[in-house]
């Protein structure tokens, strides 16, 4: 149960305590691991009772069969595309492709309430058991089940329902092949008339364009075509030859080519022109009197002065013979220059004259050929509707079924329904969650720490030691209770007593910790009996303890050491004269106890004062002490541990395990922090087995808490604890 005092009510719980975070679900799980496994255990077996129940006094059978819905008559059937146009034209309107609609249509009271009639039974009643789904997209397979209460009659009304779809199938076919020939025989005449006009438009189309086959005229006109351009780049490049020889004469260069015979050859005039080949013959005899003339010059120079009559009128006669033959030879040029642009004007005229015809005849060449290719459709549809016809007749006379049975209606020997396997499965699943949800319900309204280990984890700091329970009576001081403990118990209080003491001497490497407070952080935690035991256990251990009870308010030291109390700490911060050594009580041989001395009006106000800093002091100066512990109020709703703890070297906090709330130590804890208080470490109180502790857990407890604290506590508690649990909550509760 957990104690907050009515001070602390009023203080609320941090944000995120009412959420639960993923990281702590797998400790909550261990910690209810017991309820758990009832709570699946009880479902599973509620849920496996519930099927074994219904699976014996009302089972249910299924039976089925497959149902092959491909329609022989498909367009898809028959070969040839114009053929299955025709009959798919033929064949509509028709919805065999709309798998859902023929579903709707076969599960209809059009097809069941004959059934039911016939067989005395309910026709919502086979509905409701009737299920068709398709075997695949385009298989053409329907799986028919039927789930009946009775399986000889459900066999019987399965048969019933395959025998009732293929009727339905050859009555449909029937109805749809009629309409088929109907409309066959309504357009067969159309298409005939259509041939007619085709063949007719077609020889009036020759008759006026005065040839036979467009397309042959069209090839000789390309190949006509084809020869002038041919002749056209040899004009052209013969063309670029002579330009550039009259560039070379122009230049000067007159012992290049020469001209010669035709157009069509660079350098000559036409052979049919007698005065062009004169011309011819006339340049090179001037050029053949120029080379006999340049090499007499070139003689002459060799053997005369360039000034010698010789020289002179060799190269007189040079330079005038030079211009002349320059200029027949340009004229020569320029005379076979002009036949061969002549001849490539008439080639040129001749391309065009053929263009114009070739581009009026693909436009004949086009209507001819959509007539003909009119034509020919026209004659395959014909031919197409005509087969189509007589085949429609056949299938008309024929009584064949489109649909066939490939799996015979059969009705299986076990239940359907309920299914043990998934039954099972999702009593499981049930259970895994329900078990699931009652821990994490469980935890939320225990929500208290159970292990010493959750402790060290949720609040962060280390822990020193874990105590276990000590059956406290009232009466009896601390030593003799424990004197009156079983002997297995009595060592494990002292070797977890000890464990705590080691773990306090190795705390603090760098600073000294002589004087220190123990505090916790609500009431009836323990925490005055746990600072009477660790004392006694330090003075056990050779070390000189003095134990002061600094819980003004509600003092309960002297009870456990059996000592009065009369004067104590209270006195000491009222009169500064008075000193400490004075008000001493000795206990054992190495520990002495300051009582909490008389209740004062304000206990906050003395803890406050300078004179409290001073009795600290004087206090820390007592010689021979080489600890002294202070037992101090609950921090959370109190100031008193607080202020008293930042005049001295750290503070030990103490946590109940299943009794105090888990959220309220890390409250109790920010407070202590914000008064700059070094927190030592951490106790956990009342270790029980179900805590998880190992050896040292031996179940036993503190002294009972009192009627009126116990009425204080159900008061306060922020969560809802039964009183006086049973065996069984004390069994789920235990982690096992």
């Amino acid at each position: 149960m957990v104690l907050i005092p009515q001070e602390a009510e009023t203080q609320p719980a941090p944000g995120g305590s009412e959420e639960l975070k993923l990281g702590n679900l797998l400790p909550i799980l261990r910690r209810r691991q017991r309820l758990l496994v009832a709570v699946f255990a009880a479902t599973v077996a509620i849920g496996a009772a519930a099927t074994l129940f219904q699976r014996v006094v009302s089972p249910v059978y299924q039976g089925d069969f497959r149902l092959l819905v491909s329609d022989p008559i498909d367009a898809s059937s028959t070969e040839g595309a114009a053929d299955s146009s025709l009959r798919a034209l033929a064949l509509q309107p028709q919805d065999r492709a709309n798998t859902p609609v023929l579903i709707e249509v076969l599960t209809s009271p059009l097809l069941l309430e004959p059934i039911a009639q016939r067989l005395n039974v309910s026709p919502d009643k086979i509905a409701s058991g009737l299920k068709i789904v398709s075997g695949g997209d385009a298989s053409g397979v329907m799986d028919v089940s039927l789930l009946w209460d009775d399986r000889r009659e459900g066999q019987q009304i399965l048969e019933a329902i395959s025998a009732e779809y293929l009727a339905f199938s050859m009555r449909q076919r029937q109805e749809r092949l009629a309409q088929g020939l109907e409309f066959l025989d309504t357009q067969a005449p159309v298409l005939q008339q259509g041939v007619v006009e085709l063949q007719q438009q077609l020889s009036s189309f020759r008759r006026q364009n005065s040839f036979l086959d467009p397309s042959s005229q069209g090839e000789a006109i390309q190949t006509q075509r084809q020869a002038l351009n041919v002749r056209l780049d040899d004009l052209r490049q013969t063309e670029a030859k002579l330009l550039g020889m009259a560039s070379a004469v122009g230049s000067g260069m007159l012992t290049g080519p020469q001209v010669q015979g035709s157009a069509g050859d660079p350098g000559s005039g036409s052979q049919d022109k007698p005065a062009q080949g004169t011309m011819t013959t006339t340049t090179s005899s001037l050029l053949g009197d120029l080379t006999d003339l340049e090499k007499q010059l070139a003689e002459a120079e060799a053997s005369f002065s360039p000034t010698s009559p010789q020289v002179r009128s060799l190269r007189s006669r040079v330079n005038q013979l030079r211009p002349l033959l320059q200029r027949r030879k340009l004229d020569s040029i320029k005379a076979t220059l002009a036949e061969n642009r002549s001849e490539q004007a008439e080639v040129n005229r001749q391309a065009l004259q053929l263009s114009r015809q070739f581009a009026t005849n693909p436009n004949l060449v086009k209507q001819y050929e959509a007539i003909e290719q009119r034509l020919e459709i026209a004659r395959a549809n014909l031919s197409t509707y005509i087969k189509t016809r007589e085949d429609f007749r056949l299938e008309v006379a024929q009584r064949t079924r489109p649909w066939r049975i490939i799996s015979p209606p059969e009705f299986e020997d076990t239940p359907d329904k309920p299914n043990l396997r998934n039954n099972l499965l999702l009593s499981i699943l049930i259970g895994g969650v329900a078990g699931v949800g009652a821990a994490l319900l469980r935890d939320r309204f225990d929500h208290v720490f159970h292990r010493p280990q959750d402790v060290e984890d949720g609040l962060g700091l280390p822990l020193l030691g874990r105590l276990p329970f000590l059956p406290v009576q009232e009466g009896l001081s601390i030593t003799e209770v424990v004197e009156g403990m079983e002997p297995e118990a009595r060592f494990g209080l002292r070797e977890s007593l000890r464990n705590l003491f080691t773990s306090f001497r190795l705390l603090r490497a760098d600073k000294v910790v002589r004087l220190f407070s123990v505090t916790s952080t609500v009431e009836l935690e323990g925490k005055s009996t746990a600072s009477a035991l660790f004392a006694q256990t330090m003075a056990d251990l050779g070390q000189r303890v003095l134990l002061v009870d600094a819980d003004l308010r509600r003092p309960s030291l002297h009870r456990l050491m059996s000592v009065a109390n009369g004067e104590g700490l209270s006195n000491l911060l009222t009169e500064p004269t008075l000193q400490p050594e004075r008000l001493i009580q000795p206990i054992s041989e190495r520990l002495d106890l300051i009582t909490a001395g008389p209740a004062p009006p304000d206990a906050t106000k003395l803890l406050s004062s300078e004179r409290c800093s001073a009795l600290v002091e004087q206090i820390r100066s007592l010689p021979g002490y080489d600890v002294v512990l202070f037992d101090t109020p609950p921090s959370l709703a109190l100031s008193d541990a607080l202020l008293l703890s930042e005049h001295l070297d750290g503070t030990v906090f103490l946590v109940s395990l299943q009794q105090v709330d888990r959220d309220l130590p890390a409250q109790a804890l920010r407070r202590i922090r914000s008064f700059g208080v070094d927190i030592l470490g951490l106790i956990t109180n009342q270790v029980t087995k179900s805590s998880g502790s190992d050896i040292y857990a031996y179940g036993y407890g503190y002294s009972p808490i009192p009627a009126d604290a116990a009425t204080t506590i159900k008061a306060t508690s922020k969560r809802a604890e039964w009183k006086g649990a049973n065996r069984l909550m004390r069994w789920l509760n235990d982690r096992g």
